[in-house]
């Protein structure tokens, strides 16, 4: 049986999971359970700041305790419960489930009506019981999930939806809302983070409902997995609560902004790829419209021209800096993707009348349709933490050529600097 619960009432305010932290911690050593103290304040840290960080709202905290046992209740206004992300270990955000499960002894959620309770035990609890004492049953991720809600959701069909690029998507936006975050917290506190956790809602309820592509690990697994149509879903229809569609446009708006500070070098995570941004839009605005009762269908389409698309600025010092042994094809591009060096070798084997047709030009308008989702997903992630599967591995690939034709090659990218100027990524190459 456990004690009555120590109830308290946490502000939507970075300063509450030090009150949350402080009040476990009094009830523990209160309870004699001073041997719970660093797993339950660990596992309350992450689950509280979840709540004020996803949720936005004021929170609840309750503690229980019974024999040799603590248990824990986490409850916020927030409709989206947490999920855990397959996020890299070198990630900077994404691991705090991970965390909390290597900590408790169980933990799970239940839904309410108006938001939802995350709750778990540390130490030898005496069963597993609701705030209202009702039964919870096991999800396969090994949370406890009990829905008593029947809000009003609507349904948005999304067709054509790159599966790769919203994984990579997800990770590149999580870091970007935090460095946004933590950039404007000073500012105006509580609309700040009421404003994040609307944005983190809408990408949760995205990460949740959108499958993820199944790829191997080994380079040949990887390669044949990220192609055309297998990283494509054809049609899929999310399920979003009325109350949560306006976080799209707050979503959205977040991300455009946080981009614009990215390019101005304010923060550490970089900006992304044209595509990314576009799919960005699409999915907010695909919510928005079909919410609004628009059904026509709109479908999913790359905008970019990879072809054409020329950047004005080309790093002379990297070009001259590298350099081809002789006949040997070599194509190196700057941390945007953008061709900054190619060799003789390589400007006849693509059929090029000169280096200067691929200087400047995004290296994707050498990379097939069919691959260029995984090209870009790749280099988000690089860019984002550094994930690098295929880099240093020699691989065959086709590579199109200036007439639109293909040629295969066996190709090996590597990254390189020069001089401690930017790095570069030297893909060198021969036809096979």
């Amino acid at each position: 049986m456990h004690s009555p619960a120590a109830v308290l009432r946490l502000d939507v305010d970075p300063r509450s999971v030090r009150e949350a932290r402080l009040h476990l911690h009094a009830v523990l050593e209160t309870a004699g359970l001073e041997e719970l103290v660093d797993d339950a304040t660990l596992a309350v840290s992450e689950v509280v700041t979840n709540a004020i960080v996803h949720a936005g709202t004021e929170v609840l905290v309750r503690v229980r305790t019974a024999g040799r046992a603590v248990r824990v209740e986490v409850e916020d206004r927030g409709l989206q419960a947490p999920s855990r992300r397959s996020y890299s270990d070198s990630s900077g955000t994404g691991r705090g489930l991970a965390m909390v499960e290597d900590t408790v002894r169980s933990w799970g959620v239940e839904e309410l009506e108006d938001g939802k309770v995350v709750w778990f035990e540390v130490g030898d609890p005496e069963g597993h019981e609701t705030t209202d004492g009702t039964a919870v049953h096991e999800v396969p991720d090994g949370t406890s999930v009990q829905s008593t809600r029947t809000q009003d959701v609507v349904r948005v069909r999304l067709q054509r939806v790159p599966l790769l690029m919203h994984v990579a998507w997800q990770e590149h936006a999580a870091a970007l809302l935090r460095e946004h975050l933590l950039h404007s917290l000073g500012d105006d506190g509580g609309d700040v983070l009421s404003e994040h956790a609307h944005a983190s809602e809408a990408m949760s309820l995205l990460y949740s409902q959108l499958p993820v592509p199944v790829l191997g690990a080994a380079p040949e697994e990887l390669m044949a997995g990220a192609t055309e149509p297998l990283v494509t879903a054809e049609d899929v229809v999310l399920e979003v609560p009325l109350s949560t569609v306006a976080h799209f446009a707050t979503l959205d708006r977040l991300l455009r902004r946080s981009l614009e500070e990215a390019r101005a070098g304010h923060f550490l995570c970089p900006p992304t790829q044209p595509e990314i941004e576009e799919m960005r839009r699409w999915l907010c605005s695909e919510v928005a419209r079909q919410a609004a009762g628009d059904t026509t269908e709109v479908p999913w389409v790359a905008r970019s021209d990879v072809r054409v698309a020329v950047v004005d600025r080309v790093d002379g010092a990297v070009v001259h800096e590298l350099h081809a042994e002789d006949g040997e094809a070599l194509v190196a591009t700057d941390e945007s993707s953008v061709v900054v060096a190619v060799s003789p070798a390589a400007v006849e084997l693509l059929g090029y009348a000169s280096a200067e047709d691929l200087l400047g030009r995004r290296v994707i308008a050498i990379v097939p349709e069919r691959f260029r989702q995984a090209h870009i997903a790749g280099t988000t992630l690089h860019a984002t933490n550094g994930r690098d599967n295929l880099l240093g591995v020699p691989v065959r690939v086709p590579m199109v050529r200036a007439d639109g034709s293909e040629v295969d090659v066996e190709l090996r990218v590597d990254p390189e600097a020069h001089d401690e100027g930017p790095v570069a990524f030297v893909a060198r190459f021969r036809a096979v």
